[in-house]
């Protein structure tokens, strides 16, 4: 539960900072490319780490293969998704897909840095809680 407060609480401070952290450099610094649909992008990112952190916190602790496949999976439908937003958004307002298509390409790869960060750090602290539930071993001297 602690761990679990730790990753919402990473996870929301980084996406704030990198969503209003990426909104004033293009507001100030290339406003040609901001478009009215910026928030979109932030809010899906912040919507799908969320369920991320819930599918690992409710996963089995003493199946390190199933950790594995279940974050390749969320990989999976992360992509899925993803190129469904854009595809939206390209039938949508196909004027301004290109830069909307940048700036989410560029979420994405910042996204995908500290979810893998998040990934590390659950698996680490799996891994520690499966140590504690072990006996100590006795020394053979």
């Amino acid at each position: 539960m602690k761990m679990t407060k730790y990753f919402l609480i990473f996870h929301t401070g980084m996406l704030l900072v990198t969503g209003f952290g990426m909104w004033f450099i293009l507001k100030w610094l290339f406003p040609e490319t901001l478009v009215r649909s910026y928030p979109v992008i932030p809010i899906f990112f912040y919507l799908l780490g969320l369920v991320f952190i819930y599918v690992f916190n409710h996963n089995s602790d003493n199946k390190p293969e199933k950790i594995v496949n279940t974050y390749m999976l969320m990989r999976m439908i992360k992509i899925f998704v993803s190129a469904v937003i854009l595809f939206t958004y390209w039938i949508v307002d196909k004027t301004n897909i290109r830069n909307f298509a940048v700036i989410f390409v560029i979420f994405y790869v910042i996204n995908l840095i500290w979810e893998t960060y998040i990934y590390l750090r659950m698996e680490m602290y799996i891994k520690y809680k499966g140590d504690q539930k072990k006996p100590p071993r006795e020394r053979i001297d």
